[in-house]
């Protein structure tokens, strides 16, 4: 285990003075064997705090006090394995023969705050120095179940929750080798967030390894929530839309990525696990392309590739082609397009830009309202607008069709949602003002941005070796798949013989 967090510097002193302070320190965070004392102790620590229980009681030899946090333990079995086993007449002074659950001890106050603060019970015991700390922890959390955004037809149904220990037992049924490492942390000098690093021992990259722990140790702030607070920290592509790690919220997605020599890392409070690197082509890739057909699979992710295509290049393109280049429209959509738009008062690209704020707006007010309110809002308000928009002769129908269909491509990748957006403004606002000149401009800035970034020191464009062609724009059947990606697993590529 390996600890997190930035070394402080200390002043000179000579081997005595040092001597004396540590010794002074220790004795300051050294467990009192009175329990009046320690009752004392506890409370000056946690003060008013009405969450934290401190209760004392008398055992058939000497004063017991037990400490925990209301709500991270399970009652029952404090009563059955621990206060009634020190009551019982049976009861000799031997706490490692009475105490039926699993426990450790610790020697000092700090140590016994951590362990506390993080849902054990604390037991003291007069004329003792060390504190019994006891495993018995229990809140309520959410079940597992089915990912919202990651949904499958074939595949695992099962999703990662809020519970970084669940996420682990998660993992480790999918990956049951003594091989696959999970190293433990605490992140945040308020929250102490429990932050867990998992890795299979022989096939990750030491580099990219080396390198996340590096950058976690670099977190100094007082709180972590969410695995997106972390991803912000230890990124290096901070202003550019694709960060280069991976979110999933899949056990089978985060196994499969583990094998293939990436290091993921799990904070306790989120159901998102980061991956780490992540390359671009896996936004296109689906847990479901390894367990369908061969043909089904390439289809489908063909079909993601024109998708984003769509998304990102249909608004610019379309207004490049109506506003400058009208010639190379077939007369039959010419004619159409000019008795849609001959009424209208904004040009092409204003009406365009319109209806993609408006749809994004309408998006985003479906995402915040409960689902029950916001599909409704989503669906009537588009309907209403739109058709109100087309009457009254503000937009015309041509421009509603070419965000209609923009929209729904962009829903095939919803992960790459941010990407979408940026680059799809920065084409509509080069092709409404240069034309075609400046949707080219808007695609060479997109290929240099994505060829310069990198995740860790992996180009998050794959190498397009022979072997990793196998898994980018078609899925070759399962058993020509015979390396990992060597961008990615530099020390051990091959998956089998």
């Amino acid at each position: 285990m390996f600890r997190f967090g930035k070394e402080h510097k200390t002043e000179n002193r000579e081997p005595s003075d040092a001597a004396e302070a540590g010794n002074g320190r220790a004795a300051d965070n050294a467990v009192p064997a009175s329990i009046t004392q320690c009752e004392k102790t506890v409370r000056n620590i946690f003060g008013i705090s009405s969450d934290i229980v401190i209760q004392t009681f008398k055992t058939q030899k000497e004063k017991a006090m037990i400490v925990y946090v209301d709500g991270l333990i399970n009652k029952d079995l404090m009563d059955r394995d621990i206060i009634s086993p020190l009551k019982s007449k049976d009861f000799d002074g031997d706490l490692a023969l009475a105490i039926k659950s699993h426990f450790k001890k610790v020697d000092d106050m700090p140590a016994f705050v951590g362990e506390a603060l993080h849902g054990n019970i604390a037991l003291f015991y007069e004329g003792s120095k060390k504190v019994l700390i006891i495993d018995i922890k229990q809140w309520d959390k959410r079940s597992v179940e089915t990912p919202d955004i990651e949904t499958v037809i074939r595949g695992p149904k099962e999703g990662f929750t809020e519970n970084i220990r669940t996420n682990t037992a998660l993992l480790r049924r999918k990956l049951r080798t003594p091989e696959l490492i999970i190293e433990n942390t605490v992140i945040g000098r308020q929250g102490n967030t429990p932050v867990g690093i998992a890795y299979i021992e022989g096939i990750v990259n030491q580099d990219v390894l080396k390198e996340v722990k590096c950058r976690l140790s670099e977190i100094d702030t007082d709180a972590v929530f969410e695995s997106g607070s972390i991803e912000q920290y230890i990124s290096q592509n901070k202003f550019r839309p694709v960060s280069g790690i991976g979110a999933t919220q899949k056990p089978d997605v985060a196994a499969a990525r583990i094998l293939e020599g990436r290091v993921a890392v799990f904070c306790d409070g989120t159901p998102h696990v980061l991956t780490i690197p992540e390359l671009f082509v896996e936004h296109l890739q689906s847990g479901e392309d390894y367990y369908e057909h061969v043909l089904l699979a390439a289809t489908l992710r063909i079909l993601r590739f024109i998708g984003l295509f769509i998304s990102i290049m249909l608004p610019g393109l379309s207004v490049a082609i109506i506003t400058f280049s009208q010639e190379m429209m077939p007369s039959v959509f010419l004619n159409t397009l000019i008795a849609s738009t001959q009424k209208t008062p904004l040009p092409a690209g204003a009406e365009v830009f319109l209806l993609i704020l408006m749809f994004e707006l309408l998006k985003e007010a479906g995402t915040r309202l409960p689902k029950t309110v916001g599909s409704a809002i989503t669906i009537v308000g588009a309907l209403i607008i739109g058709d109100s928009a087309v009457n009254a002769g503000i937009v015309s129908a041509p421009a509603v069709i070419i965000v209609a269909l923009t929209a729904v491509s962009s829903f095939v990748v919803p992960t790459l949602r941010e990407y979408i957006i940026l680059y799809r403004l920065l084409i509509l606002l080069l092709g409404g003002t240069m034309g075609l000149i400046g949707v080219g401009t808007g695609v060479v800035i997109l290929l240099t941005q994505l060829v310069s970034t990198e995740s860790f020191g992996v180009p998050i464009l794959s190498s397009f070796s022979r072997d990793e062609m196998k898994d980018i724009l078609f899925r070759f059947p399962v058993r020509s798949m015979k390396y990992r990606p060597a961008t990615i697993a530099k020390n051990n590529v091959q998956r089998k013989n």
